[in-house]
Order: C-alpha cells, then sequence, then structure tokens
C-alpha cells in the first residue's frame, strides 16, 4: 500500500534537488572560509577590471582639455584621487561581499541540513517498513 507521507517526504526532497538543492551542494561543499575567500577573490579582480575600465574611459575622454594643463602637481594628484578611490571601491565591496557570501553559505547549509534530515527521515521510513 502507497504511504502518502513517504511519497510527500520524496517529491518535496526532489523538488529540492532539482531546483536550489544543485546550488546549495556546490556552495555547502567548502568551508565557509574558503567560500567566502573565494568570493572575495572574485570580487578583487572583476572590481579591478571595471575599475580600471572605468578610469580609462574617464582619462580617456577628458585628456584632451587636461594636456595642456598638465603639470607634476596634476599628475601626482590625480593618480592619489584614483588609488584612493580605488582602494574605497574595493573596502566597500569586500564589505558587501562578504555578508552576502557569509549569509549565502549559512542559508545553503541550513537547508542542506533540512535535506538531510528528510533523507534520514525517508530511510527510516522504508527500514520500518522493511521490518
Amino acid at each position: 500500500m502507497l504511504d502518502k507521507r513517504k511519497i510527500r517526504l520524496m517529491t518535496k526532497l526532489a523538488l529540492y534537488e532539482q531546483n536550489e538543492g544543485r546550488e546549495d551542494m556546490k556552495i555547502s561543499a567548502y568551508y565557509k572560509k574558503d567560500y567566502v575567500s573565494m568570493k572575495m577573490i572574485a570580487t578583487f579582480i572583476w572590481t579591478t577590471i571595471g575599475y580600471g575600465c572605468a578610469m580609462l574611459l574617464v582619462l580617456g575622454w577628458g585628456m584632451t582639455g587636461w594636456m595642456e594643463k598638465l603639470t607634476l602637481a596634476l599628475i601626482i594628484m590625480l593618480v592619489a584621487v584614483i588609488l584612493l578611490g580605488y582602494l574605497a571601491l574595493l573596502i566597500i565591496t569586500f564589505i558587501i561581499t562578504s555578508r552576502i557570501s557569509n549569509r549565502k553559505h549559512r542559508d545553503a547549509r541550513m537547508r542542506m541540513k533540512r535535506y538531510n534530515h528528510g533523507l534520514l527521515q525517508l530511510m527510516k521510513m522504508y527500514e520500518k517498513e522493511n521490518k
């Protein structure tokens, strides 16, 4: 005879596996520190590329007017402003990335614990049925 509780549990577990389970399994395969570090490295790379492209566009666009007035003091000040802006952007993106990554890892681990608990319940139902 079909057990409705077992069928509901199997359906619930299968839906989880198909939807968010794949991503959760990938995330929870890492330790939290490793996952966050990996995301921080990716953030550093993409922030650097994006900031570099933005600065090239801004400097290239305004370079014609600045070439006539360019002095050593202006170059030093321009480089300092660019570097301070880059550092500020990096700090902000690192803070945001670490918070998001920590939360994402924590939530994935919690969902995986519920999934594993459901698998244990299903296994107990099968063992009970076989006895």
